[in-house]
């Protein structure tokens, strides 16, 4: 590209479009700092139209840091528009850097020719500040963050006053920090009451004929304020449907219910309308979620009841309008916490992580076992029997199996079948004391088959890094399988080797993940390489141990 030309820029945006689609997190960020190598070398400023494009395609996807690299690029090259001034400081307030932010947005609020929209937007970003710094501190007792209440309110209601109809989400935003001020005990002089600005709102809302997502967001909050449970369900659900609500959006207002509404999943609406928003937003951002001792049981049963309550709203008033699967985020959620308890770190006696494990039905791989009887599978290199070690796998007997989603550990009983690292790297081991009852990663209902070109995604749940239990979302792009390995963009970690791999729709078992590359050779004869994990596919795994048919006293290996 030549330096003054900027004739590539619809590429540019066309590619980390695609990019930020596929959660390829890697080459958004090959693509956004070739960017800015060329505004660092360019005579003119990069165009403000596809800089704007190109920063809400980041903000979209939450790549604040990403944004941040390129925004700052942009204005230190010369791009003075006042919304991607604005949008810069948008990254940094979601990055925790309020103090650079504020003096973004005091230009932007000083300088005579930024457009009056430029700068109510600053002003509510400015009252974001404000609010943030009241919300982290925890100290509604503390004068300095009383002050930084009464300032934030002061932010968004002195934009919302001047034209309620344009800027309600300025006033939602006052309402929702004059209710939190009540409840802290904090003194808010000079405002209207709460509920007075919420109904004005309500009037103004009922009167939009078409409801564009923002407004559904701040109807929303508003039914909340109005203590109208059902009508913040009606609006959640046409929210969520609507395919211009991304990871920002749904975080946005995620965050707004639990910080300043304090909603939680222990009552009505935040039981229905927090996991709701958990699920989307896991979805629309790839992300990941850690999930620790005594969570998975609650939050699945908040994400029964939440689904059970929307089912039963959209009898009554939504029946025609998305179709059979317009609660699967929900059902698609509260699978995933399922598996979680099926998932185990391996450990040795002495407390070293090594790995990852899950329990599977043992007459699925072995057809003479019960079909009650539950065995955990990992790789080889974890764990391998005393007649054929791996160097730095574990032996049966020197290793435990730590379930941290129910806080759970098992001693490894004897190992049932085995196949080396270089060919399977499967172990299958039972499980001291284990009884009935506990949670399996199944086979069916089956996964779909992998489809070329039609970026399917799978997901892992592990233990990264030996650290906590962790759902891994973000960038699962399935790339290739060559029906005995799996290659997929999902990121693991040192701690993730024994981790299931699971299909997006079901969340059935397809794989065993087992290792990862930078420089990983391309499956079916392709040329090149990728960058990619890799699994085992639990169907070539099922082959040769049915195949071995061991004995309940006798472990094979092959």
């Amino acid at each position: 590209m030549a330096q003054n030309s900027w004739d590539g820029t619809a590429q540019t945006v066309r590619a980390l479009a695609e990019a930020l689609d596929t959660y390829d997190w890697p080459q958004a960020r090959t693509v956004c700092s070739e960017l800015v190598g060329e505004i660092d070398t360019a005579t003119t400023p990069y165009p403000e139209q596809p800089a704007k494009e190109i920063l809400n395609l980041l903000r979209r996807k939450r790549r604040f840091e990403l944004m941040e690299l390129v925004a700052d690029a942009l204005v230190q090259g010369g791009q003075s528009s006042a919304q991607i001034r604005r949008q810069y400081a948008q990254c940094l307030i979601d990055q925790g850097r309020f103090s650079a932010a504020q003096a973004v947005l005091n230009l932007i609020v000083a300088d005579s020719g930024s457009p009056a929209a430029e700068k109510a937007e600053a002003s509510g970003l400015l009252g974001r500040v404000f609010k943030q710094l009241y919300v982290n501190s925890h100290d509604p007792s503390n004068p300095r963050q009383q002050s930084n209440m009464r300032q934030a309110a002061q932010r968004y209601y002195d934009v919302y006053k001047t034209n309620p109809n344009d800027y309600l989400w300025h006033g939602i935003n006052t309402v929702a920090l004059l209710a939190r001020a009540r409840r802290d005990q904090v003194d808010m002089p000079g405002f209207p009451v709460s509920a007075d600005i919420s109904k004005e709102i309500y009037e103004i809302i009922s009167k939009i004929d078409e409801l564009n997502y923002w407004d559904r967001a701040t109807a929303v909050e508003n039914a909340v304020a109005l203590g109208n449970w059902k009508g913040a369900y009606d609006h959640l659900v046409y929210y969520l449907a609507d395919p211009r609500v991304d990871a920002f959006e749904i975080g946005n207002l995620l965050r707004q219910l639990t910080e300043l509404w304090e909603l939680t999943n222990d009552a009505e609406p935040g039981s229905t309308l927090l996991p709701t928003l958990k699920a989307a937003l896991l979805k629309k951002q790839g992300g990941s979620l850690d999930v620790r001792h005594g969570t998975v049981a609650d939050e699945a049963s908040t994400a029964e009841s939440a689904k059970t309550n929307l089912e039963s709203i959209s009898k009554k008033s939504l029946e025609k309008v998305f179709g059979n699967d317009r609660f699967l985020p929900l059902g698609w959620y509260k699978t995933g916490l399922q598996r979680c308890a099926a998932v185990a770190r391996i450990e040795s006696l002495l407390g070293t992580r090594l790995g990852t494990g899950f329990l599977v039905k043992a007459s699925d791989f072995f057809p003479n076992r019960s079909d009650s009887e539950l065995v955990l599978l990992t790789n080889a290199h974890v764990i391998s029997p005393d007649d054929k070690p791996y160097p730095g796998a574990l032996p049966p007997e020197a290793a435990v199996a730590i379930f941290e989603a129910n806080n759970q550990t098992f001693s490894v009983g004897e190992v049932l079948w085995s196949c080396d690292p270089d060919h399977l790297d499967a172990t299958f081991v039972t499980l001291r004391s284990l009884g009935e009852g506990a949670e399996l990663c199944p086979l069916k209902p089956p996964a779909a088959p992998f489809k070329r070109g039609e970026q399917q995604r799978v997901y892992v749940i592990g233990y990264p890094e030996g650290g906590g239990l962790s759902f891994s979302l973000q960038d699962s792009i399935w790339l290739d399988t060559d029906g005995t390995l799996l290659h997929y963009r999902t990121p693991t970690n040192p701690g993730s080797s024994g981790s299931p791999v699971f299909d997006e729709q079901f969340w059935t078992v397809v794989a065993l993940h087992h290792a990862g590359d930078k420089d990983m050779p391309r499956l079916n004869g392709a040329e090149g390489r990728y960058e990619a994990n890799e699994g085992i596919a639990i169907s070539a795994i099922q082959n040769a141990s049915r195949a071995a048919l061991p004995r309940s006293s006798q472990a094979t290996t092959s």
